[in-house]
Order: C-alpha cells, then structure tokens, then sequence
C-alpha cells in the first residue's frame, strides 16, 4: 500500500542509480524522479519547490567524496533528513550485436569510470569520455545508434533502453557503495531516533581543531567524517564539514552547542537517523563476460 505521490529531484535521468535510491528510501510511496543533470540543478529545483525532496550521491567507497555537494547544500540552505547506502554493481553495455573487440569508446559518469578502473585499464584500446550520467549514457547510445560505443551503467539501464550486456560488474571491488544523502527544503525536527547530524564549521584562528576534539569526547561522539571542503567562489572563508554520531538527539544537541564558541561559524545542515553501513560477503570477484 502507497502513502501518495511524491517527487524527488535526482542527478541523473531514468534507470540512474540515483533513482534507484530514491525509490528504495520511499518504498511506501509512487516515486516521481525529476531527472536534473547536475547537482546544482538538483539543488536549484528543490530549492524552487519543484520537487518535494531530494536524493544526492556524496561519497562512493572506491572514489570517495564528492565534497562539493556540501557546498551547494550550504549555499541553497537545504537540510539533510536522511540517508542510504546503495550497493553498486557497474555493467558494459552497448547496441544489440555488439562485440567486445568492436569497441572503441566507453562514456558514463566520472564517478563510474573511476569505479571500473582495472577493466578499463586492461582494455587501452577504449576510449574513455565522460558524461553527466550513467543512465542518460546508455540512453544516448540507444537514440542516436550509436556503433563501437558501450556505456557503463546499472542493469536497470540495459533493460529500460535494450541494450546488450557485454560484462557484468567490472567495478574494481564487490563492496561498493554509494551513500545517498535525503535533502528537504525546511529543517528537520529532532526525534529519539536521531543520532547524526552534519554541520559546516569555519574554525576561529585562535582556536585548533583539538579544541574541538576535545569537546566531542566529553559527550562521547564519534566523528564519522571530517573534511576541508573545496572554496566557494568568490568567498574568502574556508569551510570544512564535519558528521557526528551520538546516543540521541539531545547528545547530538549539546555537542553542537558546547562547539559553538569554539568556531567562528557553524551550521546546522543534517539532523537524521543513520543508516546501517551494509556488507558484502565476497568483496573480490571476477568479473563476468558475457562473450566468449
């Protein structure tokens, strides 16, 4: 049984695996994806309200964080509700009768080339362009018959624009992941459940970052990530982000507060419920070819 409609901005078109998240982080609902082709548009269309929600990709396993997404989460004044960790299986696909051997070009996301490095590597003769989805990828090599081209994208992808799978999971490692950030317009309400939050600090100068430390071990708070975020253009300060993990909200709370005059700025972007980081029983595989 569905709870309503509700519409999620995504990076990516039909089939990405931003969609997929989305979908599985609202299982009770009919999903209606809003495909952006950037994060900053992403982050513009809810910002707009043309979409009820979010979801956006901040950091994979193998090619780690994309830490500019924090940035945009900053400068559009949106908040994390929620989060998931998606596992990725990456594919090569291309037009129906395609050959491995026929291929001189690959095109998927950044993100997703960077995941299959070791199948790509061993494959020098492939050219490697990038493009702003993996999804929109295969979707392109369907349209305009695109020959000697494959795209890497999930298996939802080949089925949705017919293409034929030439090799199966080619990323480097089994055990990647993906975590999605939830993102809302207005900020969330703590709950008993809470036990995360995510916030942006601009550190005073007279003050270190063992200060800060410090604080978080008194309340007993593990920091789950740390780091310096890339400089906002025409902006002199420099940001870093920082995700906590407490008992409870009201943990979580006085942490943020004791941090206060420690910093020179400090943000609130994230109050949610952490998800469970997941496992994978057999993180080395061998990649499977679908030709002989």
């Amino acid at each position: 049984m569905t709870h309503g409609k509700i519409k999620v901005a995504i990076q990516g078109g039909p089939a990405s695996f931003h969609e997929v998240a989305a979908q599985q982080y609202f299982p009770e609902h009919d999903v209606q994806s809003l495909p952006c082709q950037s994060f900053r548009e992403l982050c513009e269309a809810l910002h707009k309200g043309k979409a009820d929600q979010a979801v956006m990709a901040v950091e994979n396993t193998l090619a780690g964080s994309i830490l500019p997404n924090y940035n945009l989460l900053h400068q559009y004044n949106l908040f994390v509700t929620g989060e998931l960790w998606l596992p990725i299986e990456q594919n090569l696909m291309a037009l129906p009768g395609q050959r491995l051997q026929d291929l001189r070009k690959v095109v998927s996301h950044p993100m997703a080339l960077n995941q299959c490095t070791e199948f790509l590597t061993q494959r020098p003769q492939l050219q490697l362009q990038e493009s702003h989805d993996t999804a929109d990828s295969a979707k392109e090599i369907r349209e305009k018959g695109l020959e000697g081209v494959a795209a890497i994208a999930s298996k939802q992808a080949a089925a949705l624009y017919g293409l034929e799978m030439l090799a199966e999971n080619i990323e480097d490692r089994r055990d990647n992941f993906t975590r999605f950030l939830v993102v809302n317009r207005e900020r969330p309400k703590a709950v008993v459940s809470t036990n995360k939050a995510t916030l942006l600090l601009q550190v005073s100068h007279d003050r270190s970052l063992a200060d800060i430390f410090t604080q978080l071990s008194l309340h007993n708070i593990h920091t789950a990530l740390i780091q310096t975020l890339p400089a906002i253009a025409r902006s002199y300060a420099h940001y870093m982000v920082i995700e906590l993990e407490g008992e409870s909200s009201d943990n979580l709370q006085e942490t943020i507060a004791s941090l206060e005059p420690l910093v020179e700025y400090q943000q609130l972007i994230g109050l949610y419920h952490k998800t469970k980081y997941p496992e994978h029983p057999n993180p080395k595989k061998k990649v499977k070819s679908l030709q002989l």
